[in-house]
């Protein structure tokens, strides 16, 4: 029989996965994910998963990433999407687990960043863009899938913190 940990991991999982290919592919993260991650731990919080903190801890470390990222998307740094599925995201991991989810999410969308740079340099070096100025133009492009780091900073922590 599979533990139901397990399912819920899984479901976890699942549901960044599905938030971050639509992120790539539309930049754009629905609500319904954001909301699916939230339900997800009311019902992984009621079938005792094994949270290592008290629940005041998760709910002020959400409210914190919830306010930090609202400034955030005030200011356009970050997609009203990507603030939302974070702040869901933050809500599964108490006050003490903040900075591992921050670090690693960081961490995950610098690559991409960089990635993303390595990928244009090399194809307009091989004349993709042939017209002036777009080589710095699409390399330096301001438009990028955060979601994806979020949702890869969401999972690795997740398997960190609850193995």
């Amino acid at each position: 029989m599979i533990d139901p940990s397990m399912l819920i991991k899984i479901a976890f999982v699942t549901i960044l996965l599905l938030a971050a290919y639509s992120d790539a592919r539309r930049y754009l993260i629905p609500n319904v994910y954001s909301a699916a991650v939230i339900l997800l731990f009311i019902a992984a919080k009621l079938t005792g998963f094994g949270f290592l903190e008290p629940l005041w801890t998760h709910l002020l470390h959400f409210g914190i990433a919830l306010s930090v990222g609202l400034a955030l998307f005030y200011f356009r740094w970050f997609g009203g999407g990507d603030v939302k599925l974070y702040a869901a995201i933050a809500l599964w991991f108490g006050i003490s687990q903040a900075l591992l989810l921050l670090l690693i999410t960081t961490v995950t969308g610098a690559l991409i960043v960089v990635v993303r740079m390595i990928w244009f340099a090399i194809a307009t070096s091989f004349g993709r863009d042939s017209a002036p100025g777009a080589k710095k133009a699409r390399m330096f492009e301001r438009r990028i899938a955060y979601g994806i780091a979020i949702a890869a900073g969401g999972i690795a922590s997740l398997f960190i913190v609850y193995p």
